[in-house]
């Protein structure tokens, strides 16, 4: 007695080249949209971490009585910014004022015993505009020595997105988006 083959049911060739097509398609439309969706968060990541090591470089300074420096370094997509808080007194000396960050040098920025610097190398292409001077947090206070606003602009890598961190001399460090660029979900607009 003979059976009857079982017929295999699988794709053709034809129906595996349109789908494959179809995939071909939906990547190509989804590319853009994926390019500047990196090219937003590296922005805004770098940003929020900048303003994350400013506010708590300010809290350290009120929280141990130590004067705290701010510094930032650099230029274009080769930037650092960095923290280093004072020397703690000893024998009853008061203490010395914050010396100046070098966030280049591995060895400095120190704050609470642990290294305070956010460097450019962890946000590939990001670029930063004109360098505020230098500043201190006072230890009594919080607030900007010398006294003062400071501003600086973080680019994304299109150049599409810039986000602005503004430091005031209360010492309150936050993020905005200039009112000339495109604005990035849940931030400010610059005023």
């Amino acid at each position: 007695m003979r059976t009857r083959a079982s017929c295999s049911r699988g794709f053709t060739l034809m129906e595996l080249m349109i789908t494959v097509a179809v995939l071909a398609v939906l990547a190509a439309l989804a590319a853009p949209s994926l390019s500047d969706f990196f090219d937003r968060n590296r922005v805004r990541a770098a940003a929020d971490d900048v303003v994350s090591l400013i506010s708590n470089a300010r809290a350290e300074a009120v929280r141990n009585d130590l004067d705290v420096n701010i510094a930032m370094r650099g230029s274009g997509t080769a930037w650092c910014v960095g923290a280093n808080a004072a020397i703690p007194p000893v024998g009853g000396v008061p203490a010395a004022g914050a010396t100046e960050c070098n966030c280049a040098n591995a060895g400095v920025c120190l704050v609470s015993g642990g290294r305070q610097v956010v460097a450019s190398a962890d946000y590939t292409d990001v670029s930063i505009g004109a360098l505020p001077a230098a500043f201190d947090f006072n230890s009594t206070l919080g607030a900007i020595v010398p006294l003062g606003d400071r501003t600086v602009t973080l680019t994304s890598p299109t150049g599409k997105y810039d986000v602005e961190i503004r430091v005031n001399a209360l010492g309150q460090a936050f993020a905005c988006t200039p009112a000339t660029k495109p604005v990035l979900s849940g931030m400010l607009v610059c005023e």
